[in-house]
């Protein structure tokens, strides 16, 4: 009986063997096959890939082509302006014996140049150096390098002229201020106000027509190089607003409910509303309260813009001319801006004072401040006595 046990226990073990070893068999199969996997000795090893050389210059060809074209794209940035459309005049001076590092350390510094190594890369490339002259120059941010670079080896600037648009300026006194400064026609200034190509995003939302850029054109005195056309003349006024319109006032405009247009619109109507800095939030305020509560916004700057020429003093006929920007028969904003306000009337309808004012109007001290209040009676009182100063 115990040998027989001491078999069968034998037997067990055998197959217990014989099953270990056909699973060692089968792993060893799959991880190595016959055909793939030999040497001379026909002893089995693993299949090779790329060879460590051959990746190792992948990588250093990949790195050196993007790095040649990061660059060539940083080398093409540097050279650029860096401020196209920006023409404020930028004097520098230039000492006698300065060096090319330090003519780019002097243009740096004054914001006309982005990188002072590509400079002096270029200037080396170009073969400006040891051309540049010392002295004072009058330069700008819309210049290029190759701009700056001739201008400080000819040693002047090319010729240019001034131009002003006053504030509170509409579309057509804008047109013919720029005929009689002699920067370009009337004629060119409103085909390109209809038709040119200017990308902003103020401008998404405007129609076209005549009146399409009116509340953009921003008022101030620019410099323009003597063959500046119509596009150049009309986008270093639409640059000057975007950069003065600053990336928080959409925010702030969305909060309120209204369109940047809607803003400069009602801003447009500030501008010709005040004379004292210190009311236009004021102002702003009572023009939003009235809005709010659905009332006539009653503006006589409205009125002025129908009219086309200003009138020292409107008559009832005046108000009742049909016109969708008569805020005295229609209700709401007109359908856009009346002139081109300056950012300080912008900033008041976007940031205006806290106030339950609905009325305004002329103060009898005559020094073009004006009355607020929130009762009519006392308005028509206010009213009474501004008429009382100025006979009648």
């Amino acid at each position: 009986m115990a040998h027989r046990n001491r078999e069968k226990r034998a037997a067990k073990k055998a197959r217990e063997a014989e099953r270990n070893q056909e699973i060692y068999d089968e792993e060893f199969d799959d991880e190595y096959d016959e055909e793939d996997y030999y040497d001379e000795e026909d002893k089995p090893r693993r299949r090779r890939g790329p060879h460590p050389a051959l990746i190792a210059f992948i990588i250093t060809a990949v790195i050196v082509a993007g790095g040649f074209y990061w660059l060539n794209s940083a080398y093409d940035r540097a050279i650029s302006p860096v401020d196209p459309g920006n023409y404020a005049e930028v004097t520098i001076e230039i000492p006698e014996g300065a060096s090319t590092t330090t003519i780019a350390s002097i243009l740096n510094h004054y914001g006309l140049i982005s990188n002072e190594l590509f400079f002096r890369i270029h200037s080396k490339r170009m073969g400006y150096d040891e051309k540049y002259k010392h002295g004072v120059f009058t330069l700008n941010r819309s210049m290029d390098v190759n701009e700056i670079a001739n201008v400080i080896i000819k040693g002047t600037l090319a010729n240019t002229k001034r131009f002003t648009i006053p504030e509170g300026y509409n579309t057509v006194q804008i047109a013919a201020a720029l005929q009689e400064q002699g920067i370009i026609t009337e004629a060119e200034f409103y085909e390109e106000v209809r038709n040119g190509v200017f990308d902003y995003h103020f401008l998404a939302d405007v129609p076209l027509g005549d009146k399409r850029l009116e509340g953009f054109l921003y008022p101030e005195t620019y410099e323009v190089f003597d063959d500046a056309s119509a596009h150049d003349v009309i986008n270093i006024m639409l640059h000057q607003f975007d950069q003065l319109f600053h990336p928080e006032y959409y925010t702030r405009a969305e909060d309120m409910g209204m369109s940047v247009r809607e803003v400069v619109t009602l801003a447009s109507i500030v501008e010709r509303e005040s004379v004292v800095a210190e009311e236009r939030p004021i102002m702003a305020r009572v023009f939003l309260n009235r809005l709010e509560q659905d009332m006539l916004l009653e503006s006589c700057a409205t009125i002025q813009y129908i009219l086309g020429e200003p009138k020292e003093y409107l008559t009832i006929a005046d108000t009742q001319i049909e016109s969708p920007y008569n805020t005295y028969l229609h209700r709401g904003l007109p359908p856009g801006p009346i002139c081109n306000p300056r950012i300080a009337s912008v900033q008041a309808v976007l940031f205006p004072d806290n106030n339950d004012y609905l009325f305004f109007v002329l103060s009898p001290a005559l020094d073009g401040s004006h009355r607020f209040s929130a009762d009519y009676n006392e308005f028509l009182q206010n009213k009474d006595e501004y008429y009382a100063a100025v006979g009648g």
